[in-house]
């Protein structure tokens, strides 16, 4: 894959430290962070302000710009994350005295506000139903994603090796965020998709696009959006959805919050409440119901 490249800042010794910062993330970290920082570049050439000499109120100033362009919260703090980490270096590689981030507050974000798109239960079923008429890559991806909760990515990256049998289970192999890797049991209502997405094959990639090359993330992408297009679902759907589902599902069915958290594999079980429990059967199950039919039993 093409490195990604950063525009020039016109400031040599920054540039060489931007370059090597960006070169320690994955490509599509390389991607996001390659948008964000030219941003602040082009803030500081607009005020004469060599990032190297950039004070905590630069910093301040310019999330204000970045939060009055009507970018969402998470966005925000998206920008600041990026600015922060290189300052980070920067700092630890003393090219700067004082790190300009340091005390500047992170953008909080308003997770309950945030939108982000779950399926219901029939919307998966028809979801699920769809994928399996629309054919084995479409199947395979609906379990990955709806039943063991793969991220895009991690589906991409899956090879027919990543495939085995261990005690009984037929687990994946996964590399996860961080190049982690973890094995996770195929449930036996998925274990045909992903047997039908090998079809009989020994090596290569588990999931081919029809052209039978290896999918990618945007691949997985596509084949999501396509097979909720094709179950009436009218609002977008990517992968994450899917990977949502399998986490509120949980939830909602009474699955203790740490086998959920394992399932999702988040280092904190807070990740897995702040970003999973956001359906709507979660009203349906709020314990305000509860208090309130008590106390107004006593009040007649």
């Amino acid at each position: 894959m093409n490195a990604v490249t950063l525009p020039p800042s016109g400031h040599a010794a920054w540039d060489e430290l931007a370059t090597w910062w960006l070169s320690r993330y994955k490509p599509s970290t390389q991607r996001t962070y390659a948008t964000y920082l030219p941003r602040w570049n082009r803030w500081c050439a607009g005020r004469r302000i060599e990032p190297l000499a950039a004070r905590r109120a630069d910093v301040e100033l310019w999330l204000r710009t970045v939060a009055d362009s009507g970018l969402s919260r998470a966005s925000v703090a998206a920008h600041y994350d990026a600015v922060a980490s290189l300052y980070r270096l920067a700092y630890e590689e003393e090219l700067v005295v004082t790190n300009p981030c340091a005390r500047v507050t992170r953008p909080k974000i308003q997770r309950e506000l945030q939108r982000r798109e779950v399926l219901t239960v029939l919307e998966y079923v028809a979801f699920l139903t769809t994928a399996r008429h629309l054919g084995p890559t479409h199947h395979a991806i609906a379990v990955l994603g709806g039943m063991m909760g793969l991220r895009a990515t991690e589906m991409a990256t899956l090879t027919v090796e990543s495939f085995g049998t261990v005690r009984g289970y037929a687990p994946l192999i996964v590399l996860g965020k961080g190049d982690k890797p973890a094995r996770i049991p195929v449930p036996i209502p998925a274990l045909g998709a992903v047997q039908a997405a090998i079809d009989g094959r020994t090596a290569g990639p588990l999931l081919r696009t029809r052209s039978g090359a290896g999918m990618d993330r945007r691949s997985v992408h596509r084949y999501v959006a396509a097979t909720a297009r094709a179950a009436g679902i009218s609002r977008p759907i990517g992968p994450h959805a899917l990977r949502r589902t399998v986490g509120t599902v949980g939830l909602n069915q009474g699955i203790p919050l740490r086998d959920v958290q394992r399932l999702l594999r988040h280092a904190r079980p807070e990740t897995t409440l702040g970003s999973y429990d956001i359906t709507g059967e979660g009203l349906e199950r709020h314990a305000s119901h509860h208090v309130a039919g008590f106390l107004a039993g006593w009040a007649g």
